[in-house]
């Protein structure tokens, strides 16, 4: 009987290479059980949009502070990165971001922390977006 010579898919990965190149993976690691990353019904870790997650994520830590980063249209085609820091606190399911610059009419500092059923998932007041946990 011949020996299949057929590579696993972690024969063909560099672990090392694929640690060194997720940082917020690295991050969550740090901070979560390896087992809690993706259990969103756990509150702290990466949230993101799905299929946009470098328009708008938000990293909450354990020690309740956050990095909200997104996306805001500025004059003609002009789009401005936006990163808020600072603290949030939870009750219910309303997440209250306080921030040092403040916040704008389009957003006031409150994320809402949703169940549909199958997952949980964040959004804001006027559902203009809707974000999962995940990692990088």
């Amino acid at each position: 009987m011949m020996k299949s010579s057929t590579k696993t898919l972690g024969d063909l990965i560099d672990t090392t290479e694929i640690a060194a190149s997720r940082p917020i993976y690295n991050q969550l690691l740090a901070e979560l059980d390896s087992t809690d990353i993706y259990d969103d019904s756990i509150l702290y870790g990466y949230w993101f949009q799905p299929h946009a997650a470098c328009i708008i994520n938000i990293f909450l830590h354990k020690d309740n502070t956050y990095e909200f980063k997104y996306c805001e249209n500025g004059k003609g085609d002009e789009v401005k990165d936006i990163l808020k820091t600072g603290k949030y606190s939870f009750n219910g399911e309303v997440i209250t971001l306080t921030s040092d610059e403040g916040w704008d009419s389009y957003f006031n500092g409150v994320i809402y922390y949703k169940h549909n059923g199958t997952c949980y998932y964040l959004t804001d007041k006027k559902d203009g977006f809707y974000l999962v946990k995940g990692s990088d």
